[in-house]
């Protein structure tokens, strides 16, 4: 597929997928505005800002003092609210388009205090439109490709568990596997057979899986790690926490 086709069945899926909610979007914006994907985790100083960021939204939010918000809450959040960004556009255009957008195709646009994820001209990986060939491009692209080095980088910055990283990728999973379920029936199938394909490799395999007996990603998730956000005062646990009822 020569490379503006390709970029153009990407744009269209993007498109599309944008419709679902803010974490299918992916911003068009000015290019000389649209950081590199890899500035999140190869620019420390970019990165600290962005953790630093979400420090003070969490702490803003609750109604509590910067330091009752501990860095590897703020890191763990943070990484979550990045995997959320990348997975959600990603498994949408995968499914829909057969194509995986990944670091070339992607960037970074800062709009206030806020970091959107935002498009670059890139083609992105053509995949094969089953949940196994997408699960591959995803793995590739966007958990090794993206995730992998920003969760290394984070690590570098703040003292925080890999498997509590990934186990936000893995929430984050299900949050997109449910979202495209409910807006796009038709696609049900083809998501909760992605998320089950990609929970059940490394980096996410036993990080969690549907939350009850005879049910799909689709339907329901329960993970096995907690993403601290607990541990602000006055805040709770999250819907799939491991902690939940408890």
């Amino acid at each position: 597929m020569a490379e503006a086709a390709a970029y153009a069945v990407l744009d269209r899926a993007l498109d599309e997928a944008a419709g679902i909610n803010a974490f299918f979007e992916v911003v068009r914006a000015p290019a000389e505005q649209v950081r590199p994907a890899e500035d999140l985790w190869t620019d420390g100083a970019f990165l600290a800002s962005r953790i630093a960021a979400v420090r003070e939204r969490l702490a803003g939010r609750a109604g509590r003092h910067l330091d009752d918000v501990e860095p590897r809450v703020a890191a763990s959040i943070f990484f979550q609210g990045i995997a959320s960004r990348v997975l959600s556009p990603a498994a949408a255009a995968a499914l829909a388009g057969g194509v995986v957008p990944d670091q070339r195709a992607l960037g970074w646009y800062t709009e206030g205090a806020g970091l959107l994820l935002a498009r670059t001209g890139g083609p992105g990986v053509p995949v094969g439109p089953e949940p196994g060939a997408a699960a591959d491009g995803l793995a590739e692209h966007v958990l090794q490709g993206m995730l992998a080095p920003l969760a290394g980088a984070v690590r570098a910055q703040v003292k925080v568990a890999p498997r509590l990283l990934w186990g936000n990728a893995a929430s984050s999973l299900g949050g997109t596997v449910a979202a495209l379920a409910s807006a796009r029936p038709g696609l049900a199938g083809a998501a909760a057979g992605l998320g089950a394909a990609l929970m059940a490799r490394p980096p996410l395999e036993g990080l969690g899986g549907p939350g009850r007996t005879g049910a799909t990603m689709a339907d329901s998730f329960q993970r096995t790690t907690c993403c601290l956000y607990y541990r602000i005062p006055g805040c709770g646990t999250c819907g799939d926490c491991a902690l939940a009822g408890r």
